[in-house]
Formats: structure tokens, C-alpha cells, sequence
């Protein structure tokens, strides 16, 4: 190998060596794209899987909110539940508060009046299903004693003109 033409080889192996990087360069670059576009696919396919999941569960929670609003509203006792209250049962169901607690053989219902039937279920040390039984065949039982006093059905007033808002009148 002749030594004068070792510095004119040594700047092309550079070259070649510069030229292989940058094609490597834009290789991974061109990879890294890719896998940044399959990333962002796949976590907007998983935020869209989840929309969808919480859409489906919001529509089947309105439902059964609707359902049990209307059960309440015709005063089907079935829709009575353990997180409600003895006061919030007697003015939904519209029977005294007394009756209900005699119902469940409770004598100081002041103590109680702001526990849930489910707490009231674990104090009598009985199931919570067995204490909402007991308060829909007394809520029943009631009406059957006291027929008139059925709970009323709304009406809706069609001959009532809406009053108008305060502070604006007609031109």
C-alpha cells in the first residue's frame, strides 16, 4: 500500500461511514414513527373503548333511575332500599313514622331516625332484605286500613295560563 494515498482513502471511508449513519439515522427515525403512530392508535382505540363503556353504563344507570323514580311515583313499595331512612320511607310512602318503627318493634325511634335500614338491619342483627319485608307489608297493611289515603297521582293543569316572568312585559 503506497503511504501518499492513505489520507485520500481515509476521507472517503468517512464519507461512506457519514453516509451509512445518516441512512441508519433515518431507519430508526423512520421506525420510531412508526411506532409512535401505532402507540397513538392503540391508546386512542383504548380512549375510545373506554368512552364507549362509560356511555353504555351512563344510559343503563339513567334507565334504572327512570325506572325507580316512576316505581316510587305510583308507590310500589318494591322500590324500597336499604340506604334509605324510616323518615325518608314514611314521607315518600306517605304513613307515619311511628307505625313504621312499631312495625319493626322499635321503641325509641328518636335514636334512629337518622339511620339508614340497612344500619337498623345490622342493629336488630337480622338480614336488611328481612327488615325492607317487614316495612313494605306494614306500608301495604296501612293502605289496606286507610284505603283514602292512597298516594295521588300527579295531574298536570292544562287550563292554567303560565304566569310570566317578573320584570318583563309585553310591547
Amino acid at each position: 500500500m503506497n503511504p501518499s494515498s492513505l489520507p485520500l482513502q481515509l476521507p472517503w471511508a468517512c464519507l461512506v461511514y457519514q453516509s451509512n449513519m445518516v441512512t441508519l439515522q433515518q431507519e430508526v427515525y423512520t421506525l420510531s414513527e412508526r411506532v409512535r403512530l401505532g402507540l397513538l392508535c392503540f391508546l386512542s382505540l383504548l380512549v375510545l373503548g373506554f368512552l364507549a363503556f362509560s356511555a353504555v353504563n351512563t344510559i343503563q344507570a339513567a334507565r334504572n333511575f327512570q325506572q325507580q323514580y316512576s316505581a316510587v311515583k305510583t308507590g310500589d313499595v318494591k322500590a324500597i332500599r336499604p340506604w334509605m331512612t324510616i323518615h325518608a320511607v314514611s314521607h315518600i310512602y306517605h304513613v307515619p313514622e311511628d307505625y313504621l318503627y312499631r312495625s319493626l318493634n322499635i321503641d325509641k325511634p328518636a335514636s334512629l331516625r337518622h339511620l339508614t335500614l340497612y344500619d337498623i338491619s345490622k342493629r336488630k342483627h337480622q338480614p336488611v332484605d328481612q327488615v325492607i319485608r317487614s316495612i313494605q307489608h306494614a306500608i301495604l297493611a296501612y293502605r289496606n286500613m286507610h284505603p283514602h289515603l292512597l298516594t295521588p297521582v300527579p295531574t298536570q293543569h292544562t287550563h292554567m295560563k303560565p304566569t310570566p316572568a317578573p320584570g318583563r312585559t309585553k310591547y
